[in-house]
């Protein structure tokens, strides 16, 4: 029969008892008006019984027959098997045996009563039962001799006329009935109890409690045919008694089976429970919280070793989050065995029995633990242990995907942060900036208000990264970012756009003014002296602004037209706001780069070619091969026009590779006409840092059918010095080919003449601000004088460009100057023409100096 009593679970476990949990008052009140309203129910059924006069059916029952039946209902509350519910139990005894036997022989008055007494005094002396939940299990004792009672006795109506008809069929089915109510009933005042103490979820258990009455009819049968042998010979009860015991046997193995099923269903129930994408945090929620109740243990933890400190993530009492700490060495010592592999039990003492498995997720040592064994699970078994082992292995392949998910995330994450942020400071990005901006004009364009744009830039500040080297740059320029978010924070954003360059957003009234003042606030802020360890740096910043609607209602034009007035500021006061005067990207100059990117893809860009020539000889070396673009509708466009054009719109570099191939063509053909010349062409600042130039330049070379020794590659003294080193691996790859590389507008840089012999170099170019006033200048002649003596100490030819006198051609040829071209000799002149300059002047050379 499932009873009414409270055994281990919800609420027989250390501080989750009844009668020690203080901390719930509602919980509690609610138990003790359950046990108070049993207790008056079983006493009104009592009063009618005794006020109807209801008598016992007729038996020779005697004080003999009352004693056998207390003793009988104070021995079956020690003898009860437990079917678990979480880690609650229900408690199934034998108890039929002495309600049979007061329904057939004694009145109900005298059944309930001694139901009561007997069976309580068994809990306190069996059972060891005290306090509220003595209380309850008594209560509930008595409402399920009542309700036994009531039934037997509605079914069985000749009892109230005290008459005495046998035990007939009628008899047997009145016993079945109300044996039946008695555990129904019990069954749900214990769900009910449960539910209100700790768990509202144990209604939904009340139909699996219920299927278990069909043991009350095997009980009971048993019990009618113990009563009934009682008239029989003597040999008949010992018969009963060898049936009694088969039964029970086959009844525990029955329960066994039961258990091994009922955990293979839990750990399935387990597995089912963990699967989902939730995050690790709340997965160990779940594997604790479940390892816990399929253990009957009071409390379930996590052991995580981090080198040499064990983190534990600890659940207890009622259900909740579990609590980290952690451990000590002390206390942790019994863990070693399960941290290396092994599972291992901890013996009652007095730090309680316990339990420990390894789980392995990921590169983490851990251990599962559960502890404080519930009074009625009858302690941790190495049968428990295995199956502990078991629900680790699925806890550890749940936890390793969790964690495996979560690092996923988290990488997720900060791969969007770092494609939103800049690395180096860890402010936006120009990508997020332009996001940002987008959501402030569109909260301006609502409110009605305005917006600012800024953007900043630090001067010279190249020259302080080339002196004090890329760390202390680095570190200036964090410092300068975290001035400018320290001073809008909370009224715009800042954001850095890459190298010393910032931008900030800030919300106006939409005037200029105050653009210009917020332009000046920053500046004003950078400017203030940085401490950078030893030193003590002061920047300076030029600003340039624009400012929304005014200047451009779209991210892109705003960020633009504030780049703009910027680079405007650096030539002027340092802060300017957006003038379309200062837009150099009008529309005719937006549409000459479609024009020029056009020329380009169809070659239309040409190639003139200006003499080079032996002063001392007169002879011919080479040419210069300079770009030409004759616009149909616009003329011939000067290469200062369209050269920077190139530069900016990223069309330099098909553009010189287009004049390296012409240029390289001419010179094949000045070759097979007797004229073995070297041709010069120009690289722009970008070309030298792409490390394809130099496979480029050899398969151009073998195309044209040219030695590598015939071209010179020119680059500015401020390109090649600007980044020696990077430039360095592409000059070594080009001087390894054997092509000549040509240092152009020497003396205009400031760089140091000692990197110039570090660097594999075969010519100087004089610049021609140097060289046009060297016939009547003195300094302009010590310059050149200076730069010639220069360039072949370094072992470099040396060549002038811009003579456009006999005085200055004398002149350099006296200085010993290795090669001279300007006007005197020729201007640039297209291939064609070129060739047949080539002819004449090479015979009149021949003629003169024979």
């Amino acid at each position: 029969m499932e009873r009414a009593e409270l055994v281990g679970g919800r609420l027989d476990r250390g501080a989750m008892a009844l009668a020690q949990r203080t901390r719930r008052p509602r919980p509690q009140l609610m138990v003790g008006l359950l046990t108070l309203s049993m207790g008056a129910a079983s006493a009104a059924v009592v009063f009618r019984f005794a006020a109807d006069g209801v008598t016992a059916p007729a038996s020779s029952a005697g004080l003999w027959w009352l004693a056998g039946l207390a003793v009988l209902f104070f021995l079956t509350e020690g003898f009860t098997v437990h079917v678990r519910v979480r880690r609650g139990a229900h408690g199934i005894n034998v108890s039929e045996f002495g309600m049979v036997v007061g329904l057939l022989t004694f009145d109900p008055v005298t059944v309930i009563l001694l139901r009561a007494v007997a069976g309580g005094a068994g809990l306190i002396a069996v059972r060891g039962q005290r306090g509220a939940k003595l209380a309850f299990n008594v209560a509930l004792l008595a409402v399920q001799a009542a309700v036994g009672a009531l039934v037997f006795h509605a079914i069985t109506p000749h009892v109230l006329a005290g008459s005495a008809d046998g035990i007939g069929p009628r008899t047997v089915l009145a016993t079945y009935l109300a044996m039946i109510a008695a555990d129904v009933v019990a069954a749900v005042l214990l769900t009910a109890v449960i539910a209100v103490h700790d768990d509202p979820g144990e209604w939904r258990r009340l139909p699996a409690a219920l299927r278990s009455t069909w043991l009350v009819v095997v009980t009971t049968t048993v019990a009618l045919i113990s009563f009934l042998a009682t008239t029989e010979p003597q040999w008949t009860p010992a018969l009963i008694g060898i049936v009694a015991v088969v039964l029970l046997l086959a009844y525990r193995a029955y329960l066994a089976l039961g258990d091994g099923n009922a955990e293979v269903e839990q750990l399935y129930g387990f597995t089912r429970a963990l699967d989902g994408t939730r995050g690790i945090d709340d997965l160990v929620t779940v594997v604790l919280d479940r390892a816990r109740d399929m253990l009957r243990a009071g409390t379930a933890e996590l052991v995580v070793a981090h080198g040499d400190e064990l983190r534990h993530t600890r659940l207890t009492g009622s259900s909740g989050r579990p609590a980290a700490h952690l451990g000590s060495p002390g206390a942790d010592a019994w863990l070693g065995p399960a941290l290396l592999g092994t599972p291992v039990r901890r013996p009652p003492g007095a730090a309680g029995d316990a339990m420990a498995v390894p789980v392995a997720f990921g590169e983490h040592r851990a251990v599962l633990v559960v502890a404080d064994s519930l009074a009625d699970a009858g302690g941790f078994t190495e049968a428990k242990l295995r199956l502990f082992g078991a629900l680790a292995n699925h806890a550890g392949a749940a936890l390793g995907r969790a964690d495996l998910v979560d690092r996923l995330r988290r990488e997720a994450a900060e791969k969007q942060h770092l494609a939103l942020h800049d690395p180096l400071s860890g402010l936006p990005n120009r990508r997020h900036f332009q996001e940002l901006l987008e959501a402030g004009l569109a909260a301006a364009r609502a409110a009605g208000t305005g917006l600012a744009v800024l953007v900043l830039d630090l001067d010279r500040f190249k020259e302080i990264n080339d002196a004090l080297g890329h760390e202390t740059g680095d570190a200036l320029l964090r410092e300068v970012g975290e001035r400018l978010r320290a001073h809008v924070d909370g009224r715009g954003r800042v954001a850095r756009f890459g190298g010393d360059e910032f931008a900030v957003l800030l919300p106006t009234d939409g005037s200029p003014g105050a653009a210009l003042a917020a332009a000046a606030e920053l500046a004003e802020v950078v400017e203030q002296p940085i401490a950078i360890g030893p030193l003590v740096l002061a920047a300076r910043a030029s600003v340039g602004g624009a400012v929304a609607p005014a200047h451009g209602d779209d991210p892109e034009t705003l960020i633009r037209h504030a780049d703009v007035a910027m680079y405007a500021a650096k030539e002027s006061t340092g802060l300017r706001l957006y003038d379309s005067e200062l837009d150099r990207n009008s529309p005719q100059r937006l549409a000459l780069i479609a024009d020029l990117r056009r020329a380009v893809e169809r070659g239309e860009i040409t190639v003139a070619y200006q003499p080079k020539v032996d002063p001392r000889t007169g002879r011919v070396v080479g040419a210069e091969a300079l770009a030409r673009w004759r616009h149909p509708e616009l003329g011939s466009v000067h290469p200062d026009v369209f050269i920077p054009l190139a530069e900016h719109s990223g069309l330099i570099w098909p553009l010189t590779l287009h004049v390296l191939r012409l240029a390289l063509d001419c010179r094949a053909e000045w070759a097979r006409a007797g004229h073995d010349l070297h041709v010069a062409v120009n690289l722009s600042p970008n070309s030298l840092l792409d490390a394809a130039l130099p496979e480029l330049v050899e398969r151009l070379l073998e195309a044209t059918g040219n030695p590598a020794r015939s071209l010179t590659l020119e680059i500015t003294e401020s390109t090649i010095l600007a980044d020696p080193a990077g430039s360095l691996a592409t000059l070594e790859r080009l001087h390894a080919l054997g092509v000549e590389i040509s240092i152009d507008d020497f003396g205009t840089g400031y760089s140091s003449l000692g990197r110039l012999r570090e660097l594999p170099l075969h010519e100087v170019k004089i610049d021609k601000s140097f060289v046009q006033r060297v016939a009547e200048d003195h300094r302009d002649r010590a310059v050149v004088r200076s730069a010639v003596q220069l360039g072949h100490a370094l072992d470099l030819r040396v060549v002038a460009e811009g003579v456009e006198d006999v005085d200055t051609y004398a002149y350099l040829a006296a200085q010993g100057c290795d090669v001279v071209q300007g006007y005197l000799l020729s201007r640039p002149l297209p291939a064609e023409e070129f060739r047949q300059w080539l002819h004449i002047h090479s015979r009149n050379v021949t003629h003169t100096f024979g």
